[in-house]
């Protein structure tokens, strides 16, 4: 991906209207075509740079993380921190605050886990008050990151405040995916059989939003699921109970999970239950996504955007304030570029193009 199509997206990925849970995920996968680098992460703090939560662009299951950075974090560094970002928006050498950091706690029991050798941390602000610190690394055998990198990062600071402070949308469409997984469980819910798939998407429910008492997810999301276990042996012993099905929206889209009986249902022992869990993502995002290579101007993803979500050409012009005969040209370069002759042909092609960029 050209490096200016991936500010580009990252910056429409902000201002999508989408939530902080379903961007900052995304941001962080997606900054590295913009400054190459890996395991990346954000905290959100209060003004006083102390921590509050953490998205993660990876699964980390120990969950002595958070409690190891807290306390490395004492006063006196936060307010070397905060007097460093009074003068600065990133940081990238470490000794400014503490000439031993390679030898803490932080770094062996936490970031040496993840190859996190070289950073990048950038303290996001809204109304000038601390918000959030973006944080992007490198591996030791990478070189740190440049001055160019730096500024790259800084122009997108805003961006992600921006996106932090984005309100709550209820009514957000969700795509149907190919990305579904399989696990069986007894009827108590004690699971017996893991596919790949299933594991990955179990784990992508639960992460990467990290509280300062690491995540409690995994254990919430699996009493669900034997409670829909238990469902399903109520209603076929007459009695009463919700169906088993559930569906639960987490940082990285929707997740459906639904069981039913791998085996005929008796009274004798040993009964197994498949519990298939489908991966959902939000529309807009999937949209923006597979817009990101596309040879069109930004104003023609606008009007692709919202065409692609059923939006009139006369809705089109009021929401962008453009005049229809524009929009409707838009339209017609569109249809050429992406050689599509029907309006109903648009989200298809989007849907398509994502598929293929998540190959």
């Amino acid at each position: 991906m050209k490096k200016s199509h991936g500010l580009a997206y990252l910056r429409q990925l902000c201002c999508s209207g989408l939530s902080k849970e379903i961007v900052l995920p995304e941001f962080l996968r997606a900054v590295h075509h913009v400054v190459p680098s890996s395991n990346n992460a954000f905290s959100g703090t209060d003004e006083y740079v102390s921590p509050r939560y953490y998205v993660l662009e990876f699964v980390d299951t120990d969950l002595n993380g958070p409690g190891v950075v807290c306390d490395y974090l004492t006063p006196e560094r936060r307010g070397c921190f905060v007097d460093w970002f009074n003068e600065r928006p990133v940081l990238v050498d470490t000794g400014v605050f503490d000439e031993a950091f390679y030898q803490s706690d932080m770094y062996n029991l936490v970031l040496r886990r993840y190859d996190q050798h070289h950073v990048l941390w950038a303290l996001v602000r809204h109304e000038n008050k601390p918000v959030g610190m973006l944080c992007l690394y490198r591996p030791r055998q990478q070189k740190a990151f440049n001055s160019h990198e730096q500024a790259l990062v800084t122009g997108l600071l805003p961006y992600v405040a921006h996106a932090l402070h984005a309100p709550s949308n209820k009514d957000i469409t969700y795509a149907d995916s190919s990305d579904c997984g399989m696990m069986i469980m007894d009827t108590q819910g004690a699971i017996v059989f893991l596919s790949q798939e299933a594991k990955s998407l179990l784990a992508l429910a639960c992460y990467p939003v990290v509280t300062l008492r690491g995540s409690m997810m995994e254990a919430d999301l699996m009493a669900k699921l034997a409670q829909l276990c238990r469902n399903l042996e109520a209603v076929f012993r007459g009695r009463s109970a919700p169906p088993p099905s559930w569906s639960f929206i987490g940082s990285n889209g929707r997740f459906v999970f639904r069981a039913y009986w791998l085996n005929r249902h008796n009274n004798e022992p040993g009964a197994m239950i498949g519990m298939t869990i489908e991966h959902q993502e939000p529309m807009v995002l999937k949209i923006i996504r597979a817009m990101k290579n596309l040879p069109i101007s930004p104003m023609q993803k606008e009007v692709a955007l919202l065409l692609a979500q059923g939006l009139s050409s006369e809705k089109i012009g009021e929401r962008l304030h453009i005049k229809l005969t524009t929009v409707k040209d838009h339209i017609c370069k569109l249809f050429n570029k992406l050689d599509i002759h029907e309006r109903e042909e648009l989200l298809p092609k989007m849907l398509a193009l994502e598929s293929a960029i998540q190959i």
